[in-house]
């Protein structure tokens, strides 16, 4: 098993998913990653979707990873990116 994926790399790559309509849901599309990233790293991605749901105060908990549609997924997965990716800067 190849645990050396980032969580960003995790997370846009579980948005690739969605975007090509592999996957509706983060849970799904993160979860989709069980042979390249370990469940610690896995966890850290969903976590950090759900702060950038708390954050927006959008619907929170579990319901906004598993219930959101396509389209929401797909730009709560790209502003959990950018989110992450702001504080690299």
């Amino acid at each position: 098993m190849d645990n050396q994926i980032s969580v960003l790399g995790l997370l846009r790559k579980a948005r690739d998913l969605v975007e090509a309509g592999r996957h509706a849901c983060v849970i799904e599309a993160i979860g989709a990653f069980k042979a390249e990233a370990a469940g610690q790293k896995r966890d850290m991605a969903y976590y950090a979707v759900l702060e950038t749901a708390n954050n927006a105060r959008s619907e929170s908990g579990m319901t906004v990873l598993a219930e959101a549609s396509r389209d929401m997924t797909a730009a709560l997965l790209n502003a959990t990116s950018e989110r992450i990716t702001s504080k690299m800067h």
